[in-house]
């Protein structure tokens, strides 16, 4: 079996690892940052796993909202007005893929392919390396502010129930027996079954000491390069050295774009950058996890707080974090769990983390135009920790078997 170099320890390159391993591959971990660090963007994910993961950021109509984006600096989603020019032809593809009904499905359908059976994949990922409590069975709880605010989103939830998503509708009378301590004003409740990584980062990094503990090496390295012998590839080159290899996988996250290019595979991909908060100490008693519909951020209960999850903005992939992004964040937060606000002064831990995300809403996952000795896994966006495993299989088939033919929707080769 062959020897494969794999670029990038987040939660794509771990369980490429992990599913190569299984196959009787000699595997080494390229990474500056060790698995389950706060640089990959799976360690911020909010780690929920259902086959309701199925829609792309761009949907009819939104079009109609880049203005409030440019203009609003408040807003769930916003744009650096100095990169708008080099960012502009990535928006409109990203919006033109989402602008009617038909190629939204499309997306969906294949995107169904990759998260469909997440929950118990991901579940029996966790009893094999060990570590079963860290994936739990829970729905997660979309609240909205009236039922008529939910049947406004007509394509969304139809899109979820063709791809076989399940849920349970609440009033508000059945919302506050289910989850007592759900913010006021919220009147109707839609609980999506499904399930959740508790600590997304200490999954991959639990993942990864499964993995060193059989035999995977890990080098603490930037990739810089390949090497190529007779048009076969030979050795990844990095500041640490080089990795001779068969093979290598490239899932560098947003870092993936320049090694692509070294192959001769132009994708374009961008950064787009989430945030989350931590508010230590007490806070609401929750049951489930919560998303607030009209605020467009969730909240959960974790180890030592209360976590929120929003502010996405297209700031660049080497840009600092930015402050007010976090603010808007822990004010949405706060203003829906007053509590949250209360009492001595409490420590907010903060994190940026940077989505690989493609215009038209669907990873690369396919062989380098180069080499079939490369192979692309990256640009997940919001999916990369529901569809790790299943992006972990295709990895592996097309590492395995020389015969194996790549998906046509995650082709690289779609961006020519």
């Amino acid at each position: 079996m062959p020897h494969v170099a794999i670029i990038g320890a987040g939660v794509i390159g771990v369980m490429s690892a992990y599913s190569l391993l299984q196959s009787g591959c000699t595997i080494t971990l390229i990474d500056p940052a060790e698995p389950g660090s706060t640089r990959a963007s799976s360690y911020g994910n909010g780690g929920w796993l259902s086959s309701s993961l199925v829609l792309p950021g761009a949907m009819p109509g939104l079009w109609k909202q880049v203005p409030k984006f440019l203009l609003d600096p408040k807003g769930p989603l916003t744009i650096d007005k100095w990169r708008l020019p080099r960012l502009t032809p990535w928006l409109l593809s990203f919006l033109w893929n989402g602008s009617t009904e038909s190629r939204v499905r499309s997306t969906a359908v294949a995107l169904s392919s990759m998260v469909g059976s997440c929950p118990n994949l991901h579940q029996e990922v966790a009893r094999h390396i060990g570590a079963p409590h860290l994936v739990e069975a829970s729905g997660l709880l979309y609240l909205y502010r009236s039922r008529e605010a939910y049947s406004r989103e007509v394509l969304p939830w139809a899109l979820r129930r063709e791809m076989g998503a399940t849920w349970t509708e609440f009033d508000e009378q059945e919302l506050r027996l289910r989850e007592p301590n759900a913010p006021e004003g919220y009147r109707f409740g839609v609980l999506v079954d499904g399930g959740h990584a508790l600590d997304p980062g200490l999954f991959v990094a639990e993942v990864a000491k499964f993995l060193f503990a059989n035999g995977v090496r890990y080098l603490k390295a930037n990739a810089l390069d390949f090497v190529f012998e007779g048009g076969r590839l030979a050795a990844v080159k990095t500041d640490h050295g080089q990795v001779e290899c068969d093979k290598v996988v490239i899932s560098a996250g947003a870092w993936s774009a320049k090694l692509a290019a070294l192959v001769g595979d132009r994708i374009p991909l961008e950064a787009e950058r989430g945030h989350h908060i931590i508010i230590s100490g007490e806070g609401p008693d929750l049951r489930h996890p919560l998303l607030l519909t009209d605020r467009k951020i969730t909240v959960r209960r974790v180890v030592g707080g209360t976590k929120s999850t929003g502010q996405v903005d297209f700031s660049g992939l080497d840009a600092p974090a930015d402050a007010l992004r976090f603010k808007i964040l822990h004010e949405l937060v706060t203003e829906a769990f007053p509590v949250l606000g209360e009492g001595p002064e409490r420590h907010v831990s903060k994190w940026m983390g940077r989505r690989p995300s493609l215009p038209d809403g669907k990873p690369a996952i396919g062989r380098s135009r180069r080499s079939a000795d490369v192979v692309h896994a990256f640009g997940h966006g919001h999916m990369g920790f529901a569809s790790a495993p299943e992006t972990a299989r295709l990895v592996t088939s097309l590492i395995c078997d020389a015969s194996e033919e790549e998906k046509t929707a995650f082709s690289p080769r779609r961006f020519a």
